[in-house]
């Protein structure tokens, strides 16, 4: 199969790429595109291209290599500091949550001591107000710990059980965490 050709063909894509087709200067090779079918498609095409690559220049602009490398090199120092820090701010909210039931715990178990200082303060309410309601059940609930504590063997032995026992969780949970996060 023979591929069509016309001697004019390099005439009108030259005309089209310099924008003479549709100008005065192109009539007599629209006409003569009119009659031939190569030149017509030439024609078509190369128009059509232009009108891609227009599009393409002033719609996309691509940022320097070095600017990429350098939004690239961020990134991952960025991820590097946010893998690196997560174990201590986990540590670091393990500690808080331990500070708090070990500052819940203490007040439970000195609170006849704690409601004798603000008594003596004359920080606490007189009684039959809302105040003293909830003093009397911090102090109930502060009796039933010492019962409990010396149920099971006084006192100090009792929380040291339980600071124990504490403390195991803790470790077990850190290990836990480090093992599966090494895998």
């Amino acid at each position: 199969m023979k591929i069509p050709q016309c001697h004019r063909e390099q005439e009108v894509l030259d005309a089209v790429r310099r924008g003479r087709w549709s100008g005065a200067w192109g009539e007599e090779l629209r006409k003569h595109a009119a009659g031939c079918e190569v030149c017509a498609e030439v024609a078509l095409v190369a128009e059509a291209m232009l009108h891609e690559e227009a599009l393409a220049q002033s719609e996309v602009r691509l940022p320097s290599a070095g600017l990429v490398w350098w939004k690239a090199q961020l990134a991952a120092r960025r991820a590097a500091e946010a893998q690196a820090t997560q174990p201590i701010a986990w540590v670091e909210r393990f500690a808080q949550a331990a500070a708090l039931l070990t500052a819940l715990g203490l007040t439970l178990w000195q609170w006849p001591r704690i409601a004798g200082w603000l008594s003596a303060a004359k920080i606490l309410a007189p009684a039959h107000t809302p105040a003293s309601i909830a003093g009397e059940w911090v102090e109930r609930s502060g009796r039933m710990f010492q019962d409990i504590a010396q149920g099971l063997g006084g006192q100090s032995s009792a929380y040291l059980v339980i600071a124990s026992a504490g403390a195991l969780l803790a470790l077990m949970a850190f290990t836990a965490y480090v093992v599966l996060r090494e895998e």
